[in-house]
């Protein structure tokens, strides 16, 4: 049986290969520069969100529903099918810290790389085989990096295109977890 210990060099080495393939991903390839717009009149909207009272920090949607009975109310209904309807995640006030999200960032590749090891450890023992050792953290690491977006898409109305966009940075940032674990996991 492979003990979590024995594994503490892949996963360390998981978090920092997909912070760097992350960077990379999102600021030197194109591919996620078509997946946010900006609004028409973005300095109206700006004044109209300072002027409102609008927080940040906080997730707004509109028309809002506070309960499943208000959807059945008919001015409720004529404001959803009039539309705009949308939802608004205001960041929270205060300077850019990319410090700290980089930090955070970094730290939940190495959190997402010990979940995989710890799965592996209760399926895969000292000395598997390479290709199984492959496709198991593979598989455990892509349903990690990559699942979890599509409830944006089935319920808030993000863009599928955007979505999957991110599940194939998902799967490169897998393949390099897998490949690290591979490459790494204890001889009999």
């Amino acid at each position: 049986m492979v003990e979590l210990s024995q594994l503490w060099l892949p996963i360390l080495l998981s978090g920092v290969a997909v912070f760097f393939i992350s960077f990379c991903m999102w600021m030197v390839l194109p591919h996620h520069k078509s997946d946010w717009k900006g609004l028409p009149d973005e300095d109206g909207m700006m004044k109209f969100l300072r002027e409102s009272g609008a927080r940040g920090g906080v997730q707004y949607t509109f028309p809002h529903c506070s309960d499943a009975a208000q959807m059945k109310d008919p001015a409720w209904l004529e404001k959803y099918n009039r539309g705009p309807k949308g939802y608004l995640v205001m960041k929270a006030d205060g300077p850019i810290n990319m410090g700290a999200s980089m930090t955070t960032s970094f730290v939940f590749n190495v959190i997402t790389a010990l979940l995989v090891a710890y799965v592996a450890t209760m399926a895969l023992p000292v000395g598997a085989d390479g290709r199984l050792v492959f496709r198991f953290t593979w598989t455990v690491s892509f349903l990690a990096n990559s699942f979890g977006l599509v409830w944006g898409s089935i319920w808030f109305g993000r863009t599928w295109s955007s979505t999957f966009k991110e599940m194939f940075d998902g799967l490169i940032y897998s393949l390099a977890t897998a490949g690290l674990f591979v490459f790494f996991w204890p001889e009999a």
